[in-house]
């Protein structure tokens, strides 16, 4: 299994995420892997007035036209690729 922190640990504040994701845009829409894990997650940390940045990680050919969202999908504040780094103002 995937070693957890104990459950009377320090809670951490990120400041930054690093996401994996199938797909991105240049309008920095994320297409991750189904299971929300992450924009419930950067919803949270939001929702409690926390700063956060999000950099996606993919390769270069991973990067469409324009990936999909839904309301609940939270965009990302750039994304990293072997060709650099890109960052997006989201606004």
């Amino acid at each position: 299994g995937t070693r957890q922190p104990p459950d009377d640990g320090d809670p951490v504040s990120p400041r930054l995420i690093l996401a994996p994701m199938l797909a991105f845009d240049d309008a920095a829409r994320r297409l991750g892997y189904g299971g929300g894990f992450y924009d419930r997650t950067l919803a949270a940390i939001r929702a409690e007035g926390r700063q956060v940045t999000v950099i996606g990680i993919a390769y270069d050919e991973q990067q469409t036209e324009r990936v999909p969202t839904g309301p609940h999908d939270m965009k990302l504040d750039g994304a990293l690729t072997p060709a650099g780094l890109r960052l997006v103002e989201t606004g």
